[in-house]
């Protein structure tokens, strides 16, 4: 019986041959970031800029914004893809133009101190149907704080206003760099999950051959088959992805040919900033809580300047008519409007101003909780980096051995399934963490201003 042993032992042999003894993507013998370098993060069949969607972009010429220097965590591309939102999106461009019209409003509140020139025209009652001129000339003296309340008010709002387009940027930032490592993200799973597909192949073909010589039942092939077509799924569901990331970075650039560059590589020195100061940080340079605090100022001078309204002025007055001639002299003029509204006006505007005092809070714990959410995403995705590569190596290394052991006989083939599917999945979670450790580097810097879009100088550069 030992004779003829050796025959089918020796076809088993001649069957299992072309079995695939392929590492998964990401295992060779090179450094496991190296691969992601070389993948494109814009597809080869990606939209051509000729016929992809129109974007959208301001129509007004917009003045390029002083750019601060590049962190070593920013890849260029990315630094680029921020750099052109600054200057083109059209949410930025709208504060800009905010800004200067503040600009307009604080002139406009520092002429109120100025004299003004009246008008009017009036019948003399001759009876012959004359007409006379009245001119009144007006200088205000004391206002009770009415004027200079005003002037602090326009400033406020004009600080409000800078402070919005810095809130504007470090949020087009924060979206742009989302939709960048969304498409890094996609682009390297894409990789990996074809390299995928295409060892599935190779094992539907080995299983295959082996169903057509009756070695094995039908069922492994279709379980074969059924493996290769979910891998496929992945694949298509990932692309698609990519492209609706690509899309969406570029409608912040506003460029459909603006080239992304490669996926970046991940080294652990680089993508895991200092936490130390990074609440301080982060809170003083909030362009958000400077944008409300200047609100509540805003809203206390304009409640100064509606108590303000409804006392009496002093002013020194000159008027000419026909009838009277030239006076001069000093003028008091009291005004209440309807009833008692001004007070009223100024009990409202205290209270936005309150309002706005608990919006400063509210920013201060959102802010922290954002901040600290992407801390603890930083800090596990890289103890995640460390153990993923150790079961991304220990995966493919239990993959050949299971294949070796089912040529033997002592692995199924749903054994050898299952650990290629272990193998692709060990390598996706590897990649994941590597663009959650760089997506929520990138994120910190930018909360902290420790990387600063639109440089020191900010929205006051307009």
């Amino acid at each position: 019986m030992a004779a003829p042993a050796l025959p089918a032992a020796a076809a088993w042999f001649a069957l299992l041959a072309p079995l695939p003894l392929v590492a998964p993507v990401g295992m060779q013998e090179t450094p496991p970031a190296s691969p992601a370098a070389d993948i494109a993060l814009r597809p080869a069949d990606g939209p051509d800029p000729a016929t992809a969607p129109l974007v959208y972009g301001p129509s007004i010429a917009i003045a390029p914004t002083p750019s601060g220097e590049r962190p070593a965590a920013i890849t260029p591309a990315l630094f680029a893809a921020v750099e052109r939102a600054m200057d083109e999106y059209p949410a930025i461009a709208s504060s800009r133009v905010s800004v200067r019209a503040s600009r307009a409003d604080l002139r406009a509140a520092k002429n109120m101190g100025l004299p003004s020139l009246g008008l009017q025209g009036v019948a003399i009652g001759t009876g012959k149907g004359d007409l006379g001129t009245t001119v009144v000339a007006d200088q205000p003296i004391f206002s009770w704080g009415r004027i200079s309340s005003g002037i602090d008010a326009a400033k406020a709002r004009r600080e409000a206003t800078i402070a919005k387009v810095d809130e504007n940027a470090m949020q087009i930032a924060l979206d742009l760099t989302d939709a960048y490592f969304d498409l890094a993200r996609s682009a390297r799973r894409s990789a990996i999950l074809a390299k995928g597909v295409e060892e599935q192949d190779l094992l539907v073909e080995s299983i295959q051959r082996r169903v057509e010589q009756e070695v094995s039942p039908r069922s492994d092939l279709e379980l074969a088959r059924s493996r290769a077509a979910q891998v496929r799924q992945q694949l298509a569901t990932t692309r698609a992805e990519r492209q609706s990331a690509l899309m969406r970075v570029y409608q912040y650039v506003g460029d459909t040919s603006f080239d992304p560059g490669n996926v970046p590589v991940y080294e652990t020195g680089v993508y895991h900033p200092s936490p130390d100061g990074a609440f301080e940080q982060a809170i003083a340079c909030s362009p958000r809580r400077k944008r409300l605090l200047a609100e509540a100022e805003a809203a206390r001078a304009e409640a100064k300047v509606a108590k303000a309204s409804a006392l009496p002025q002093l002013s020194a007055q000159m008027s000419y008519n026909q009838i009277i001639g030239t006076r001069a002299g000093l003028a008091v003029t009291a005004q209440t409007g309807g009833g008692l509204s001004a007070f009223a006006s100024a009990d409202a505007a205290r209270l936005r101003a309150d309002s706005a005092a608990i919006d400063v809070t509210t920013a201060d714990r959102e802010l922290t909780e954002q901040l600290n959410g992407d801390l603890i995403e930083n800090g596990a995705a890289r103890d995640q980096i460390a153990s993923s590569l150790a079961a991304a190596r220990s995966a493919a290394e239990v993959t050949d051995s299971f294949k070796r052991q089912f040529i033997t006989g002592r692995r199924t083939w749903l054994d050898v399934m299952n650990a290629v599917r272990e193998a692709n999945q060990a390598e996706l979670t590897e990649a994941d963490a590597e663009i959650s450790a760089m997506a929520s580097a990138a994120r910190i810097l930018l909360r902290t201003c420790r990387w600063q879009p639109q440089g020191d100088s900010g929205g006051m550069a307009q």
